[in-house]
């Protein structure tokens, strides 16, 4: 259920940014997208790890057979107000300072106070999100996502073609405006979710006098992390235009390739990720619940299962987008530039959804401390490398960034989490035969669609990506079939 709402939720928010792209321009694009990496450092600041703390003290909770979870919310509440309405203050009165010393771009001061106004309920909201995933009841969640995307866009489209009129930082402070509206939607609709789950099941229990310390000794180590990166990620983003302009771009030229590889093309390389996304939330509370109750075997056998799947759908989906890179960057944002920048990153896609689902089984036994210092060094080392490879390389340079910053931070994840679980990756089965498959389809689908005369119409590119898709499910469930009848004729002749 999640990962058709996620992919729904993706598709719609791709061609929806593409719409958006076209009414503010890539120029817009840019400085929206530099505006959000500072509002980012603020959403983190204002959840500060509270989500996650809350799907694990509760699924621990379920797991030892501790019925109060109640306590463990009013805990987390009390948290998420006091670090929400500190980083709503913050961001508000010191926009004026942010789009001066920091973007050094006037034009996002208004939209960072409009957007200041939405994070005490995202802070609230991010507590009954963690609490439905959690216990398991993850269509509250989803109901919540779906209905708020709803909303946004509809808000957002008539704020834009109101506003985009009067220039770039007013089309930027609309779709500010949008987001701020729809947070605080949706933190109405996951409130009220709660209040009925809460009466249907009453999982109250007996109250804790230490869940607060709770709260904020699992909290506090992931919001450390969060802060950490988050600030070096910002900075990474503020840097990267700021360099650009070092190599000689104007301040048009900088935000607009910006917002063509960051605002553009990874959104397209992160969309399949939807799947992945819904199922590794799940790996968090699943693994916490184990590790209270002692399933070791169990752990490793989901690890195993959860790694070459994931595996066999990232090498497929990586060759499926880079074949068609190109087509992707034309139909979705009429653009053949983006196209080559999705052809760059489509290489990494499997260690960039490895390294997702390795983190959420990292997190789920315990092991955010470690996750906090990979991050640490993963993001400073980003930095780094954007200040002395851009004024080099121009904006390909962040490409590559990407591209090493990703396997670092997965070789390390992927190492950790072999020393802690007894895991099994089957690299014929999950990579190689996949590979091949996709690769066999990608040239079936190119030889067989050449009589649709233009390769870039959005209704050929579609029939041609299904069917190539279609190959790839059909050639790798053929070599499983067939290696299971041998793995039976092998056993049937031993027995023999």
């Amino acid at each position: 259920m999640l990962t058709a709402v996620a992919l729904a939720m993706r598709t719609v928010s791709m061609f929806f940014g593409a719409f958006v792209t076209a009414a503010v321009g890539t120029e817009g694009t840019g400085l929206y997208t530099i505006v959000m990496t500072v509002y980012s450092f603020a959403v983190t600041f204002a959840t500060s790890g509270i989500s996650l703390t809350v799907t694990r003290l509760v699924a621990s909770a379920i797991g030892e057979g501790v019925r109060g979870v109640g306590s463990v919310l009013r805990s987390a509440l009390v948290y998420a107000m006091l670090f929400g309405i500190s980083a709503s203050l913050i961001l508000f009165f010191g926009a004026d300072f942010l789009g001066e010393h920091i973007l050094f771009d006037q034009r996002s001061i208004i939209s960072l106070k409009v957007l200041a106004f939405s994070l005490v309920p995202i802070a609230l909201g991010s507590v009954f999100s963690g609490y439905f995933v959690g216990v398991k009841r993850v269509g509250f969640n989803a109901t919540v996502q779906v209905l708020a995307q709803i909303a946004k866009i509809a808000l957002t489209v008539i704020l834009v073609i109101k506003m985009s009129a009067e220039g770039v930082a007013s089309a930027v402070a609309a779709l500010c405006l949008g987001i701020t509206a729809t947070e605080i939607f949706a933190f109405v609709l996951i409130f009220c979710e709660y209040l009925y789950d809460r009466k249907k099941t009453r999982r109250e229990g007996e109250k804790k006098s230490d869940e607060m310390r709770e709260v904020v000794k699992t909290a506090l180590p992931i919001a450390f992390s969060a802060y950490v990166r988050s600030a070096l990620l910002t900075l990474e983003h503020i840097l990267i235009p700021r360099r650009l302009m070092y190599r000689g771009e104007s301040n048009g030229e900088a935000y607009s390739n910006y917002g063509l590889l960051h605002g553009m093309a990874l959104p397209v390389v992160m969309y399949p990720m939807s799947p992945l996304s819904s199922f590794s939330g799940l790996l968090v509370p699943e693994f916490a619940e184990d590790m209270s109750a002692g399933r070791r075997r169990r752990m490793d056998r989901i690890a195993s299962s959860a790694l070459n799947t994931t595996l066999t759908y990232a090498i497929a989906i990586g060759a499926l987008i880079y074949s068609f890179s190109e087509e992707l960057g034309y139909v979705i944002y009429h653009s053949y530039d983006v196209g080559q920048y999705i052809s760059m990153l489509a290489p990494v896609i499997p260690i960039m959804y490895l390294d997702h689902v390795t983190d959420s089984m990292l997190k789920g036994i315990g092991e955010q401390v470690y996750s906090m210092w990979v991050n640490i060094t993963d993001s400073l080392l980003s930095v780094i490398l954007v200040w002395l490879l851009i004024p080099v390389m121009g904006i390909s340079g962040y490409a590559i960034v990407i591209v090493i910053m990703e396997g670092y931070n997965f070789l390390l994840s992927f190492l950790r989490l072999k020393s802690k679980i007894k895991f099994k990756l089957d690299i014929k089965r999950a990579a190689l035969i996949p590979l091949a498959a996709s690769a066999v389809a990608s040239y079936l689908a190119d030889f067989l669609f050449k009589f649709s005369g233009s390769s870039v119409r959005p209704v050929w590119l579609i029939f041609k990506m299904l069917f190539s898709a279609a190959i790839t499910v059909f050639l790798i469930s053929l070599t499983r079939i067939k290696s299971i009848k041998s793995e039976k004729g092998i056993e049937n002749y031993g027995n023999a």
